[in-house]
């Protein structure tokens, strides 16, 4: 096992013990004021045989006490009692945005979270995400993508990526300087509630969390809530008023979230100096870039078929690009049409 003080080791010991309960363990620590002792009351009922599993050789335990846990967890509703860790934690100065969605993301709504989080990287930002298909994995894509640093919030022990899919992402963020963090030991498998638990983590770790394409019943909601909990700013990407993806998105901003469609927005909401924008040629694909074109000619609203007309794309191209602008809040859409929003 990796050297770990008396202290670490006897929490490392109750964590597998126990499951990682959260309850269980803060009874324990309540009633003896140390892992040791908390042990010592309880190990005549350690199964017999019973094994720790050890850490990996490039994990590592932080404890709530430890100066180089993250300050910023000690101050959620119900902190970690401890993390497992495998790469760098951002710095204290580093500023941070969590980026949460749907795993059934539309490529639309990818596309908007690679491209959120890569310019955030490139203003200086560290993305959280939880590794999971859809928005997560895009979410660290696009940090990876800006040169920037991405780390992932594990509902399960470090040594098993959940899915394993993106076992590969993980390893590519680790190769960049980013990190990977649980607060269950290794061995724990994926198990539902563990997902809604790590939720606040994400949020925790994050000044604010972007929240794209979370349906009625998304754990990403569950993200919004631990962040206003935080006290952390929320901002929400809209998308079209019927798409099931975006209803609980819609909540939110009804609630009160901020509406943002460029990633500007979220640095001057939390006062970080970005970069200058894109010129136009950055920051518009040539669909894109086709379809504003035609808005800009026909001075008015337009229909699908007007728009393929103009622009020669395929009907497919065309409705895939309109859904894109509209996230973005490029485009809308209304009775009479598609409009331009802004030049």
């Amino acid at each position: 096992m990796k050297t770990l003080s008396e202290e670490h080791l006897a929490y490392h010991t109750l964590a597998n013990i126990m499951h990682a309960d959260y309850r269980k363990l803060a009874e324990l620590y309540e009633r003896h004021a140390s892992w040791q002792a908390s042990l010592a009351s309880i190990v005549q009922k350690k199964p017999e045989g019973e094994t720790v599993p050890p850490l990996g050789p490039d994990m590592r335990l932080l404890l709530r006490a430890d100066g180089d846990f993250p300050a910023v967890l000690r101050e959620i509703p119900y902190p970690p009692h401890g993390i497992y860790v495998r790469g760098p934690l951002p710095q204290g100065t580093t500023r941070t945005v969590a980026i949460v969605g749907t795993r059934k993301a539309t490529p639309e709504g990818k596309d908007v979270a690679r491209r959120f989080a890569r310019e955030l990287a490139e203003a200086g930002c560290a993305i959280i995400s939880g590794l999971a298909f859809g928005l997560d994995a895009a979410a660290h894509e696009g940090a990876l993508d800006g040169k920037g640093y991405t780390a992932a919030v594990l509902a399960t022990g470090l040594d098993r990526v959940y899915p394993q899919w993106n076992a590969k992402l993980a390893e590519r963020i680790l190769a960049n300087g980013g990190a990977l963090i649980s607060e269950y030991p290794p061995g724990s498998p994926a198990l539902p509630y563990r997902f809604l638990e790590r939720n606040r983590i994400v949020s925790g770790l994050a000044e604010g969390v972007l929240v794209i394409e979370a349906p009625e019943r998304s754990g990403s909601l569950a993200t919004a809530r631990f962040a206003l909990e935080q006290n952390r700013q929320v901002f929400v990407v809209p998308g079209p008023a019927t798409h099931p993806n975006f209803a609980g998105s819609h909540a939110l901003i009804r609630a009160g979230a901020e509406l943002v469609t460029e990633p500007a927005h979220i640095t001057e909401a939390l006062g970080i100096i970005a970069r200058p924008d894109h010129a136009e040629t950055g920051t518009y694909s040539d669909e894109e870039r086709l379809i504003r074109d035609a808005f800009r000619t026909a001075k008015g609203p337009l229909a699908i078929d007007t728009i393929i007309e103009y622009t020669k794309l395929n009907a497919q191209t065309v409705n895939r690009t309109l859904s894109l602008l509209i996230i973005q809040g490029t485009v809308a859409e209304n009775g009479n049409g598609y409009t331009l929003n802004r030049p």
